[in-house]
């Protein structure tokens, strides 16, 4: 049966719109700087090369150094070691009470670190940080606030950087210390980030894969600081990645737009 020209029309169209409404979406671009290493070749992928060289407060990414100083010089004794909550209230429900090195971590609790960073000093600070290399290396001013808006900067590059030595045992740390952190990092539903904003990042992810990060958010007002930071073990490889953004200023995000997008452009190189 033939079928007149406007009815063929009609029927090209409808399936042209069918095909496309179940075509994958592509993920949005992101925002910030998205950096991705292959750590078996080295081979860096990088959307933004200013936007990934600028260095931003560090906020909550710091607790993975900072824990790694506190377990090798035993200010910490391990990550089960119980810490009690001086009753402060926080606006984090997790965090009103006692916390362990594990649970501070998963929790993102900023009082189990100022505690911790009150024991170290700054001299024995700025010489690990020296020692790890990591960005401005500059623990001045209030000890309990350097990381947060205080001195210390690092860039998404060299956040990279100290990430790929650390997941390749290149810190001068022992490889006990160093497995506890990458533990502590290792995510599940009860970590701030799935709370908070509804991402769980513990999946399940595609292929089995494990994700292995810490979340940071700075408030500002020349602009909101939020990174994403961490390790990804997948049939495709080991790879670290950086994901950090700035906000406009004035223009708090509801959630931190670092998760969201760095989970769109793990899973767009089919890693997650």
């Amino acid at each position: 049966m033939s079928r007149s020209p406007s009815t063929l029309l009609a029927l090209i169209t409808l399936a042209t719109t069918s095909a496309l409404a179940a075509a994958p979406k592509a993920p949005a671009a992101h925002p910030g700087c998205f950096l991705l290493m292959d750590l078996e070749t080295g081979k860096v992928t990088r959307n933004d090369a200013v936007k990934c060289a600028t260095r931003l407060p560090p906020a909550s990414t710091f607790k993975v150094p900072h824990a790694l100083i506190a377990l090798e010089t035993g200010v910490v004794a391990s990550v089960d070691e119980v810490h009690k909550w001086d009753g402060t209230k926080h606006s984090i429900a997790m965090w009103n009470q006692d916390q362990t090195l594990d649970t501070a971590m998963r929790r993102s609790a900023v009082w189990f670190f100022q505690g911790t960073a009150k024991q170290l000093g700054r001299e024995r600070m700025e010489d690990w940080l020296g020692r790890f290399d990591y960005g401005t290396r500059d623990a001045s001013g209030d000890i309990t606030l350097f990381w947060l808006g205080g001195p210390l900067r690092i860039s998404p590059d060299e956040q990279l950087d100290f990430l790929a030595r650390m997941f390749r045992g290149q810190l001068p740390v022992s490889p006990k210390v160093l497995e506890q952190v990458k533990g502590t990092m290792t995510h599940g539903p009860d970590t701030v980030a799935s709370v908070r904003d509804g991402i769980n990042l513990g999946g399940p992810w595609k292929d089995g894969a494990v994700l292995s990060a810490k979340t940071g958010w700075y408030p500002n007002k020349s602009g909101d600081v939020t990174w994403l930071v961490g390790h990804v073990a997948s049939p495709k490889g080991r790879h670290v990645f950086v994901s950090a953004v700035r906000s406009p200023a004035g223009k708090a995000p509801s959630r931190s737009p670092a998760i969201a997008s760095a989970i769109d452009a793990l899973k767009a190189h089919g890693l997650l």
